[in-house]
């Protein structure tokens, strides 16, 4: 595949996963485990403080990362957040995981990751779950970024591979705890 007909694939690709990840997503009421994880948000969003409760919930990351958006949409408190608000983070790491497979070209070669990003783009389980406000779609992509970047780093990659793993293991960890046995595994 030329880089040209890969270049259109990849903006289709990105473009469709956006429209079907990001389209109407007040249509539905909020499923038990989302409002779960809204009521811990809108208590960081109240007060500015999280406590982390390892038996209860899980990691801050998708907490502080509807921070902007909670502000950029002039919400302050838990009655004013609605399901826009607090799905649209999840469905934009949902179309990110998309354009983190581009990264896998070198080793794959254009035609597998072509493939790769329409397939990801139209899966309806990996669409269906960038719409729900949980931790998996954060966390799917810090892990592919730690995969890629540890990938580069054995292949002799140096600093900015190690770094760019360490980032991505340490914010999949500060998502949910069970990135723990999948990075120990790559290991």
């Amino acid at each position: 595949m030329n880089k040209a007909a890969f270049s259109v694939v990849v903006a289709g690709a990105v473009v469709i996963g956006l429209a079907f990840r990001l389209g109407w997503l007040d249509l539905r009421p909020m499923h038990h485990d989302e409002a779960n994880q809204a009521v811990r948000f809108g208590q960081l969003l109240e007060t500015g403080e999280y406590r982390y409760d390892r038996n209860d919930h899980h990691g801050p990351t998708l907490y502080y990362l509807t921070l902007p958006v909670a502000w950029a949409r002039g919400q302050a408190t838990l009655a004013s957040l609605d399901e826009t608000t607090m799905r649209v983070v999840p469905a934009l790491f949902g179309a990110g995981f998309i354009l983190l497979l581009p990264l896998m070209t070198r080793g794959l070669g254009r035609g597998a990751v072509a493939a790769a990003m329409l397939l990801a783009s139209l899966s309806p389980a990996l669409t269906y779950y960038s719409r729900f406000y949980i931790q998996e779609p954060v966390l799917l992509v810090f892990i592919v970024g730690f995969l890629i970047a540890a990938g580069r780093y054995a292949a002799g990659g140096g600093v900015t591979a190690v770094v760019g793993a360490g980032v991505c293991a340490g914010l999949a960890l500060a998502t949910k705890e069970t990135a723990a046995p999948i990075l120990l595994a790559v290991v």
